[in-house]
């Protein structure tokens, strides 16, 4: 508290007038980074001026740039010292993920970028449990990946998956199905 004062230029005595202790200004900076975030999901997601594609790809670096400036020991501390707040982060986290993921899926049907036969209710579950089990603090102190990497690598692998184009031409050429209901897989 003594060091914020000083950054401040004020007392601590002020400080503390404003924020009773360390998790209350913690807190208020977390607000204004979610606040900064929602407002730069929703306005590439707003963008009628680009398709889904290139909304995704920007919307890719974007959240990478911001879990980079973030850090893993943020939120490490963060739960282990303001369980509080990581909690707030969470639930922002999830709540805005669902909604800002189905506003995606549902453009990328509409733009016919997305399969309108999946079941969009179990990709919104598949694509929450893969960022809430690998962006996670336990993940990122335990893997010699970033955050950013985690995020960029999730999000190539469940839009493009892990076949290369030369295999999908091969899978959709020899009409291989993974349907239980005979449909085509591409």
């Amino acid at each position: 508290m003594d060091e914020i004062a000083e950054a401040l230029g004020i007392s601590k005595a002020t400080l503390y007038r404003q924020f009773p202790g360390k998790e209350d200004i913690l807190a208020s900076a977390m607000e204004t980074i979610k606040a900064e975030i929602l407002a730069g999901v929703e306005g590439i997601l707003a963008d009628a001026n680009t398709d889904i594609l290139e909304r995704l790809a920007r919307l890719t670096r974007f959240i990478g740039n911001w879990l980079s400036r973030l850090g893993r020991v943020l939120a490490t501390d963060m739960r282990r010292n303001a369980p509080g707040v990581w909690e707030d982060v969470e639930r922002f986290r999830r709540e805005k993920l669902l909604k800002n993921f189905s506003s995606i899926l549902e453009s990328g049907v509409r733009e016919g970028v997305f399969d309108a036969r999946m079941d969009r209710d179990l990709v919104l579950r598949m694509y929450l449990s893969l960022v809430q089990n690998f962006l996670n603090p336990d993940m990122l102190l335990n893997t010699p990946y970033s955050a950013s990497d985690i995020f960029e690598t999730l999000f190539r692998v469940f839009f493009l998956g892990i076949l290369t184009d030369g295999a999908r031409k091969a899978l959709a050429d020899r009409k291989i199905s993974f349907y239980h209901s005979n449909k085509e897989v591409l």
